[in-house]
């Protein structure tokens, strides 16, 4: 064969073999593709199954709606609506403002704080221009809800409880016990974040209740504690508003000390400090009645419950004038030195005596959380906190405690860990809501715990992997209560 016929055939030969290989790998291309698309499928299948795919978020951070009942698909309609009022707002047309910014206040309440502030604005001009009663209640109900909402959806539930009450006081001074509970519910709930206004309203308030002879020295006594304790702190921590707090202290403690014979020496600023001056008075003379209540309320001011010689003191002074509120101390001092079961007897006691059902509450309340955190009796806790709750209505501190039971019962539910264990925080987020709605000023509180355990809930997926759908009732056995199906 000749070379140039030879090279003919080699080459034939290649371009045959390049051909094949060619194809071959052409196959397995489409071979590949074939797979991964089935794989594909296959995944979106189980996605469609299961879609965990984040979405837009249409509440905000406590849940609350900022678009309207459809989510995203109101977004655009109620930023519109916002912009519009804002504009107006802004040029203090007011009536043209109104209709936009009552569509963001109804559809979109979690969409800005704004919204609330501006409506309070709105609302205040209408009482300034209500002509007769029936107007003027219509908007100031409304007022009043709007300070609710707010609170729900924007937190600050403790500094709109005050507002709430200084409200009251404005436009309704003669609703003394209304404007009362709004501000002692401001301090309970505020703590050291309590305005200095509101500390002042509230004592000046107490101390008209002590000379009308609607709360004893006790009550008194405890109350001027708290506000010490708030400003002290303050004054201390609060570089803005410290002298304002100073002001508190100067203005109202000689006035407590006065109303309640209690002289107090300028060098004494602490526990230790009542027990090395006015202890040797008391030793000298520990029968008489006159010293024993004496050495008590120097004791009480300074919130010396914790010291071993008030209890002595304040059994002794019982012993001779018996009180509810008495009773309630003595029952703290039993429960610092862990003594439970004196702790439980000195606070029923205190129940029986007291004829005033928010305090009375207040007591079921300390022994139902001695319940729970101390003496490991969970349903009993349940059922004094539901007693004290319908003891006192719009209260939010028996259905948080109720709830953080229900938090705690994992390991009783579900060995600890596991679904079983997890549906318990369905209950406790349903206690907590119902908290904020009965009782707004427990908003930020409820809240908290709220976002704290959200986190451990059960998934999407573990939902749907029981064969359970978002939405649905469920019962919590263990628990004997019936809840709604969510995820996180």
């Amino acid at each position: 064969m000749s070379y140039s016929k030879k090279l003919g055939y080699w080459s034939l030969l290649l371009i045959v073999m390049l051909a094949f290989t060619d194809t071959a790998c052409v196959a397995q291309k489409r071979n590949k593709k074939t797979k991964k698309k089935k794989k594909e499928e296959t995944e979106q299948v189980a996605e469609a199954v299961v879609d965990d795919t984040p979405t837009e978020k249409t509440t905000n951070d406590n849940g609350c709606e900022m678009y309207g009942p459809n989510g995203v698909a109101d977004k655009q309609k109620t930023l519109m609506q916002y912009s519009l009022y804002r504009e107006n707002f802004k040029q203090e047309a007011f009536e043209e403002a109104l209709p936009h910014w009552q569509h963001v206040y109804d559809n979109g309440p979690g969409l800005r704080k704004q919204t609330y502030i501006d409506g309070e604005k709105i609302y205040k001009k209408e009482l300034a221009a209500a002509t007769t009663p029936e107007a003027k209640k219509e908007v100031f109900d409304k007022l009043m809800a709007l300070y609710d909402a707010r609170a729900i959806c924007w937190g600050e539930s403790a500094f709109l409880t005050g507002k709430k009450g200084l409200a009251y006081k404005e436009f309704y001074p003669e609703e003394k016990e209304v404007i009362y509970d709004f501000l002692q519910k401001a301090v309970e709930n505020g703590g050291n974040e309590t305005s200095y206004v509101y500390l002042v309203h509230y004592f000046a308030q107490s101390m008209d209740k002590y000379n009308a002879k609607e709360i004893n020295g006790e009550d008194l006594g405890s109350i001027w504690g708290t506000v010490t304790e708030i400003c002290e702190y303050n004054v201390a921590n609060n570089e803005k508003k410290g002298p304002k707090f100073q002001e508190v202290l100067d203005d109202f403690g000689p006035t407590y000390e006065k109303v309640t014979d209690l002289e107090i020496r300028k060098d004494v600023q602490s526990c230790a400090d009542v027990i090395r001056v006015y202890g040797p008075e008391y030793d000298a003379n520990p029968n008489d009645p006159a010293a024993i209540k004496a050495y008590y309320l120097k004791l009480l001011k300074f919130k010396c419950t914790a010291e071993p010689v008030f209890l002595t003191v304040a059994e002794k002074y019982n012993g001779l004038e018996p009180s509810a509120g008495k009773y309630r101390f003595i029952g703290k001092a039993y429960f610092s030195q862990s003594n439970w079961a004196k702790a439980e007897e000195n606070f029923r006691a205190g129940m029986a005596l007291e004829t005033d059902s928010n305090k009375k509450a207040a007591i079921m309340m300390d022994i139902a959380k001695m319940y729970k955190d101390r003496m490991g009796k969970p349903s009993d806790a349940i059922k004094l906190a539901r007693e004290a709750a319908s003891m006192r209505p719009g209260w939010g501190d028996p259905y948080i405690l109720i709830g953080l039971i229900y938090a705690g019962s994992g390991k009783r539910c579900g060995g600890g860990t596991g679904f079983d264990s997890q549906v318990v925080v369905w209950a406790a987020i349903d206690m907590w809501n119902k908290a904020k709605r009965e009782d707004p000023s427990s908003a930020d509180k409820a809240q908290k715990y709220i976002n704290k355990y959200y986190q451990y809930m059960p998934t999407k997926a573990d939902i749907f992997q029981r064969g359970l759908s978002s939405g649905a009732s469920y019962t919590i056995s263990c628990l004997g209560v019936t809840t709604t199906i969510r995820h996180k």
